[in-house]
């Protein structure tokens, strides 16, 4: 296998792993707050969507010669997460599983068809694009399916 074969692998286990820990939430739980501080399952679908788009954008600028343009600095993350939050809250759960759906799809397919020669590139924030697509792909997945898992697991939950 090659490494882009071996990253694709990585990031569709690990979205699975995602969706089966979202099969076990109850359809009113969906929107109910507190699985990661104030963010809810529905905010967290839309919030590994986001960055799954994040690292489709880093390979298309690699892809086009344009690496330098992914300038994303580590310090916008707050600020990006909580616009995200704001506007997921505005969201349907099944707007967001779309989402996730339709970023997940492209990450996927932009990663297929990499050019294996493009993953050791540094883009413009100084990571590799190997490191984006491990950072905002399968590791997001999997600190969420985690964070999923534990928030549906507490022994009260639902119980209110």
């Amino acid at each position: 296998m090659s490494r882009v074969d071996d990253l694709l692998a990585e990031l569709t286990t690990e979205r699975d792993v995602f969706l089966d820990a979202l099969e076990d939430v109850d359809a009113e739980l969906v929107t109910v707050p507190g699985v990661v501080g104030d963010w809810s399952v529905r905010d967290l679908i839309a919030h590994v969507a986001f960055w799954a788009e994040h690292a489709t954008e880093a390979l298309r600028l690699a892809t086009d010669g344009r690496g330098d343009a992914f300038a994303y600095d580590i310090s916008q993350t707050d600020a990006m997460n909580a616009r995200l939050l704001e506007e997921s809250r505005q969201m349907r759960p099944d707007v967001a599983i779309e989402r996730e759906d339709h970023a997940f799809a492209a990450l996927s397919a932009a990663l297929a068809a990499l050019d294996p020669a493009l993953l050791d590139l540094r883009l413009g924030n100084g990571d590799t694009v190997a490191d984006v697509i491990r950072y905002d792909g399968a590791e997001h997945y999997r600190e969420h399916a985690a964070h999923v898992r534990a928030w549906f697991d507490e022994p009260d939950r639902g119980e209110d």
